[in-house]
């Protein structure tokens, strides 16, 4: 609903703090219709939201893309200070008062039915002038036309899946006594594939991504973990097969299973980067319908990534932006010495309809651990 909607909905003395709290003009106290219509024309104005945001702290404005970014209709009391937690990031501060500061600007509202009554909402005009005032000063940082030459992966992981569980078909596949495939017959399966890997080298520490990141590249890693973990493949006394259900589902694979791979990366991806859901959201904005630079999406984001062990906040944005490209989300161009980024039409439809707030971590035990 609407502001003006929720506005309407709004108790008495809710409508005259509001009243205070922007310094409308002065009008009848006692009547709703007065004070709604008051609030509502200073509410309009342009420079409304803009000059809020001005205002806020950086922790405050935090709290505001958690709460704004986030699709989900409505939050619990215990969501939302949960996302003012994630705003302090460990700082001083009670989430509580992101709360209470919400309510007060009229960009929280409870429910107003005995259902919705411990339910918090925000006002799809509000959210919707806040996310526009986010990407405003990023515009400059986009552009129409498509870099000089660009890379789309777009299907290919899912195609690169069904050779997987093809060549585990018809080819013995032994492990090796810490369940890796043997050298020589990884590279063969590896030129099998349309997107080329090379295996990884003996030397800095691989964990936290993955079942198998330790013995795997980053892609194919990925695929081994979904297939084993979908149960289409089976590890069994030395030898890798495909399974039934795995068989199966490799003359059925198609878009849907994308899809499917993309939830399972964010799952996957959210325990070394738990702030994965509202960069991933960011992204999703600031890449459609136009490229824009990878260094401005970098910028929006930094906030959102913290170190994880080996990696810093840069190495864990270009393993982010690598792992989409591969998924088919979006595609990765170059121009002037300058990196361009923006969705596929799977991307689109996939960032906009999936919300990665609701993607629970893979259960833990799942990823390979520090030792």
């Amino acid at each position: 609903m609407r502001i003006a909607e929720w506005l309407t909905y709004a108790g008495i003395d809710q409508l005259k703090q509001l009243h205070r709290h922007y310094g409308c003009e002065q009008t009848d106290q006692h009547s709703k219709h007065e004070l709604i219509c008051s609030l509502l024309r200073r509410i309009s104005k342009k420079s409304y939201i803009h000059n809020l945001l001005e205002g806020c702290s950086a922790t405050e404005l935090r709290f505001i893309e958690l709460i704004t970014l986030d699709p989900s209709p409505a939050y619990t009391m215990e969501e939302l200070l949960a996302k003012g937690r994630a705003a302090l990031s460990g700082g001083e501060g009670t989430p509580r008062s992101f709360v209470v500061e919400a309510l007060k600007k009229g960009w929280l509202f409870p429910g107003y039915s005995h259902q919705t009554q411990y339910l918090y909402h925000m006002p799809s005009d509000i959210r919707e002038q806040i996310q526009q005032a986010f990407v405003q000063s990023y515009i400059p940082f986009q552009q129409s036309h498509a870099p000089s030459c660009y890379r789309d992966e777009e299907n290919q992981m899912v195609y690169d899946l069904q050779r997987f569980l093809r060549y585990l078909q018809q080819d013995i596949v032994r492990l090796t006594q810490n369940q890796a495939i043997y050298r020589q017959q990884f590279k063969q399966l590896l030129q099998t594939f349309a997107i080329p890997e090379e295996p990884i080298k003996s030397g800095g520490p691989r964990f936290g991504f993955g079942r198998m990141y330790h013995l795997y590249p980053n892609r194919f890693s990925l695929l081994y973990d979904y297939a084993y973990y979908e149960k289409y493949i089976l590890e069994d006394q030395g030898y890798l097969g495909v399974t039934s259900a795995g068989s199966e589902r490799c003359n059925q694979l198609g878009v849907q299973e994308g899809k499917q791979l993309y939830r399972f990366w964010i799952r996957l991806y959210r325990r070394p980067i738990p702030q994965l859901p509202i960069i991933l959201r960011w992204i999703g904005l600031l890449s459609y319908p136009k490229w824009i630079s990878v260094s401005a999406i970098y910028q929006a984001v930094c906030p959102w990534l913290k170190p994880f062990y080996y990696e810093t906040e840069k190495t864990l944005f270009q393993k982010i932006m690598e792992m989409l490209v591969h998924l088919g989300i979006g595609k990765w161009g170059e121009e002037n010495q300058e990196a361009y980024f923006t969705l596929t039409s799977n991307g689109i439809r996939w960032m906009h309809g999936i919300s990665a707030f609701g993607e629970q971590t893979i259960e833990e035990g799942f990823i390979q651990s520090p030792k």
